[in-house]
């Protein structure tokens, strides 16, 4: 599909808005030796440019085989002058770094410099609305790239390392140094159109993924080869795809559950972005099923309303499909939950939901959705020799008992055995932060036989560590910790590269 035809197609999300002037929030109070309530906030006070390279000694040698580079990406640059963002997801993207070999690591991380970075630090102020900000005397959101703050999550491929948004352009990092070298654009047609945040790697090393434009009705499909190159690009019809942040894929087929979340394109000048979202109970929770091959829609399935921003895994069981859901609070609670904690305010923190599993029966065409024995569970991982194929083993985090109930975030790492329906879990305490853990496959190993990677902040300290866990005996704590002298803003999705 030509670029021209899709922009033409969904209006550019209409985004060309005015936004009325707002005050700035406060700032968070100076990072170290937080409470509770700040310790979320305390990770993003007085973040540099860039940290490192740091070199740093694990406490224990590191296994052998587990030999690369671990990639993470996270908001992280959360004002410009006097001006604040008052939203997690808001903040400008830091990626970072974590070259692991023998008993030490190499630390280093880098603000993404996006267009619209370099002009809100000329500028000395925030220039245009956020996720969940609105901003005094903004300027004219032309648009999606004009809001681009390549914040969550990153994909190595071939030479190049992309640091990913949810709609808009990723754009390219040198791999080695993180430095921002320009907004990456995989053919003409596809210049300027959004490229999530959430590919999908299939085993063969072919690279799905997807596009939102709230409001279009429309979903636009990539397929690259392993090196990132773009194959072909195309626009299906999808009905409540209004924010779409993850899909799954199995041996067959593109998946996508879309959430009963209406886009208000009448909203009055200054809404952001979340607050033009409305969610509607009474509506269905729509399920597409796309063929791989042909692009189309091969099955549509209907369920009860439930919200979830992350999915684990999917595969076929016959004529079944079940997919891993990360079964997320209600939107708008959550919402509020996240923003509260950027903020350094109480938190109101909402139900927690369970890890569930949507079962789609492609010959009736009934759906159902079944919840497993994990509560809390939230950024889910597998091993990824099993991407769309049956899968034994799930890993993500979750809750303690000992966690502050006004504190939003988790402290603890957990691994379900879906055979044995067994959960284990590590605690790493009520004054610890943890962020999302990537399982590496040991090579030539079995499925679950390999590590999980994780980096947690201990709030106390104003420090984070990088722990090594051996997946197979996940409670038994890690194998390996190395911590920085200093604490990083929390952050949210990574890639893992081996060493060549």
């Amino acid at each position: 599909m030509k670029r021209r035809d899709f922009c033409q197609s969904i209006g550019v999300l209409g985004l060309a808005v005015s936004i009325p002037p707002v005050p700035a929030a406060a700032a968070p109070r100076t990072a170290g030796g937080a409470s509770a309530q700040q310790a979320f906030a305390s990770s993003f006070e007085a973040v540099p440019e860039q940290f490192g390279p740091t070199r740093l000694r694990f406490d224990r040698p590191l296994p052998e085989g587990l030999r690369g580079t671990l990639y993470r990406n996270g908001p992280a640059g959360m004002a410009h002058g006097t001006m604040r963002y008052r939203h997690w997801f808001d903040g400008d993207g830091m990626v970072h770094a974590w070259q692991l070999a023998g008993d030490s690591v190499v630390h280093r991380a880098r603000i993404v410099q996006t267009d619209r970075r370099r002009a809100e630090r000329a500028a000395g102020r925030l220039l245009w609305p956020g996720f969940g900000t609105d901003v005094a005397d903004s300027r004219t959101v032309v648009n999606a790239d004009t809001m681009n703050v390549a914040n969550i999550s990153v994909l190595p491929v071939a030479e190049e390392l992309l640091a990913l948004w949810e709609a808009g352009s990723s754009w390219a990092l040198d791999p080695d140094t993180l430095e921002t070298r320009e907004r990456k654009v995989f053919s003409g047609d596809t210049d300027g159109l959004p490229f999530s945040a959430h590919p999908r790697i299939d085993t063969n090393g072919t690279i799905w993924n997807f596009g939102y434009l709230s409001g279009s009705g429309q979903l636009l499909l990539y397929e690259l080869d392993r090196r990132g190159r773009l194959r072909r690009a195309a626009a299906i019809e999808a009905p409540q795809a209004e924010m779409v942040h993850d899909f799954v894929i199995t041996e067959r087929h593109l998946g996508f559950v879309l959430m009963p979340l209406a886009y208000d394109r009448q909203a009055a000048p200054g809404t952001a972005f979340m607050n033009r979202l409305h969610w509607r109970d009474q509506a269905p929770v729509i399920v597409l099923l796309i063929d791989k091959q042909r692009w189309q829609i091969s099955h549509r399935f209907e369920v009860p309303a439930f919200f979830a921003f992350h999915f684990g895994n999917a595969h076929a069981d016959g004529e079944t499909v079940r997919i891993s859901v990360a079964r997320a609070p209600a939107f708008a609670p959550l919402m509020t939950a996240i923003g509260q904690a950027t903020r350094g305010e109480p938190v109101t923190i909402p139900n927690r939901e369970a890890l569930s599993e949507l079962v789609l029966d492609l010959r009736s065409g009934s759906a159902s959705l079944q919840a497993l024995p994990v509560l809390g569970a939230e950024f889910p991982c597998i091993d990824p020799r099993q991407a769309g194929r049956r899968n034994r083993h799930t890993y993500m985090l979750g809750n303690t008992e000992q966690q502050a109930r006004q504190m939003f975030g988790f402290n603890s790492v957990m691994h379900f055995d879906h055979e044995r329906g067994h959960l284990a879990r590590f605690d790493y305490g009520a004054h610890t932060l943890a962020e999302e853990h990537l399982f590496v496959a040991a090579p030539g190993g079995r499925e679950g036989e390999g590590w999980l990677l994780g980096t947690a902040f201990d709030w106390r300290a104003h420090r984070t560590r990088l722990s090594v866990f051996d997946a197979s005996h996940l409670a038994d704590g890690p194998v390996a910790t190395a911590e920085l002298p200093y604490g990083l803003p929390l952050g949210l999705h990574g890639r893992w590269r081996a060493a060549s």
